[in-house]
């Protein structure tokens, strides 16, 4: 099996996601959700979300603002290994549970995905029946490992626009040297005297970096280029 090819055709989000729900169909899965976050700007990080699970429980999940405290969304966030629902897993959370498998949302299956330039990801499987096996996962893990992959990469494309930084920004040695100290506080005239240049020289740095990741000024261009991977 494949699941390499239709995630990448599309001309929006749902298109690509309906790619992906015949792929985890194919699975075994009834349903399935993907969500893609890049986390620029810091206080208003664009989402898209999007999910075959009955249309009653996705107005209920949102309603509830069950997002934050779903245990599947905090372990995403925390770590990129997979997870399978179970009693224990939601046991902080027992009326997101309950109400869950009341709507055939009772096994499920989950993966996040993050990459360099900072876009977090989740791909969730799940069906109301049967059980989640260990041998069901030995012989389809793999192919819904991919099937994350590709779902991050097929997603993620409709959220790259004016909002987040510029794909693939070439920033300069010396302007990721000012940027790194610029992040860790310090001013112009401290950055300065550690490289041993100019305090013109390092706001002239400063200033094409910030124009180069369309930052507002030189607090925005660190906190761009660090949550983007450049500064590392």
């Amino acid at each position: 099996m494949s699941t390499q090819g239709p995630l990448l055709t599309g001309s929006t989000a749902e298109e690509v996601f309906l790619s992906i729900a015949l792929i985890a169909q194919d699975l075994g899965f009834q349903f399935c959700t993907h969500g893609v976050r890049v986390p620029i700007p810091i206080t208003r990080p664009r989402t898209i979300y999007v999910s075959n699970y009955p249309p009653d429980w996705q107005s209920r999940y949102n309603e509830q603002k069950y997002m934050d405290i779903d245990p599947t969304v905090a372990h995403g966030m925390r770590s990129s290994e997979p997870v399978v629902w179970s009693d224990e897993f939601f046991a902080k959370t027992p009326q997101l549970w309950q109400e869950a498998r009341q709507h055939g949302i009772c096994h499920g299956w989950a993966i996040s995905r993050r990459d360099a330039e900072g876009a977090f990801s989740m791909l969730v499987l799940a069906r109301p029946e049967p059980a989640i096996t260990g041998e069901e996962l030995a012989g389809k893990e793999w192919h819904m490992r991919q099937l994350a992959d590709m779902s991050h990469v097929g997603m993620k494309r409709f959220l790259l626009n004016a909002d987040t930084v510029p794909a693939n920004p070439k920033l300069s040695e010396r302007e990721v040297d000012v940027l790194r100290w610029t992040a860790d506080g310090k001013t112009a005239g401290e950055v300065a005297e550690i490289i041993g240049i100019s305090e013109r020289t390092v706001n002239f740095h400063i200033n094409q970096a910030v124009a180069k990741l369309q930052a507002s000024n030189k607090i925005n261009a660190a906190v761009r280029a660090a949550m983007s991977g450049l500064l590392w």
